[in-house]
């Protein structure tokens, strides 16, 4: 395998520990800076054989462009309308409503949206109507953002008090590595995982899964825990998980 790591992008402990782990294993690696606006990279990567990347979602739309296999592992399944259809009652949102962006009903008090792909078309936030929509007003007037757009599908639900905010790595579905990310409203990055929520985290991967590799994030909320995100892995923070672990995992793969 051999791995395309974009340097300009991640700033923190975990890309480091990626770097040192792919250099002890005596693992193929390029760092690659990625060419704003037409999505290439310096410098040019052209090898044979399997190729996975780390990086931004244009790294990875660049990756699918260029046919890397894995290269990125990012489908369509990466939508909370499907997550919501195979784990339900787990999802933390689970009772959101969906609908354009252009359609998101007036709402009393705080509430929370997130766009249904995974694609920074916006990042989820509690917001009120008030703001909202003047936001809103001001982004489909000006049109500079090409991934949020009036058809743009979103999930609008009630706030949620979250505990505490964990990160679990998934492969071929087993649950190889996670950290504690927030605790609270505090970042909070730590290797330390509650057997329950790791035990909770693969009895999702057991129910259901959107590709070979994926960030699954798990919520806790009134002390249970539930499904929060699901994200693209390859585009996705280290914070305090092991990465070695990860590489392990993908390394092993077979294509």
């Amino acid at each position: 395998m051999h791995w395309v790591i974009q340097n300009n992008l991640f700033n923190e402990r975990g890309f480091r520990d990626l770097v040192q782990v792919l250099e002890r294993g005596g693992i193929p690696h390029t760092l690659v800076k990625v060419i704003p606006f037409d999505g290439g990279v310096e410098p040019f990567v052209d090898v044979p054989g399997p190729v996975v990347i780390m990086g931004s979602l244009t790294l990875t739309r660049y990756a699918r462009k260029r046919g890397w296999t894995p290269g990125a592992f990012l489908n369509d399944q990466f939508d909370f309308r499907i997550w919501r259809e195979h784990l339900g009652e787990h999802l933390l949102n689970a009772d959101a409503h969906v609908c354009r962006f252009a359609d998101v009903p007036e709402r009393q008090g705080p509430f929370f949206i997130r766009p249904c792909l995974d694609d920074k078309a916006f990042s989820g936030m509690v917001t009120t109507w008030e703001d909202f929509h003047r936001w809103r007003e001001d982004v489909l007037a000006v049109q500079e953002y090409p991934q949020l757009t009036a058809d743009t599908w979103v999930a609008v639900s009630e706030p949620r008090h979250i505990q505490g905010e964990y990160r679990m790595v998934v492969v071929d579905g087993r649950v190889v590595t996670g950290t504690r990310y927030k605790l609270g409203a505090r970042v909070f990055a730590s290797p330390e995982v509650e057997p329950g929520v790791w035990a909770f985290a693969q009895r999702m991967a057991d129910r259901w899964g959107p590709d070979r590799a994926y960030a699954l994030d798990v919520f806790m909320h009134q002390h249970q825990p539930y499904v929060g995100e699901i994200n693209t892995l390859n585009a996705a923070g280290f914070y305090a998980y092991d990465v070695g672990k990860m590489v392990a995992a993908i390394e092993d793969m077979t294509f």
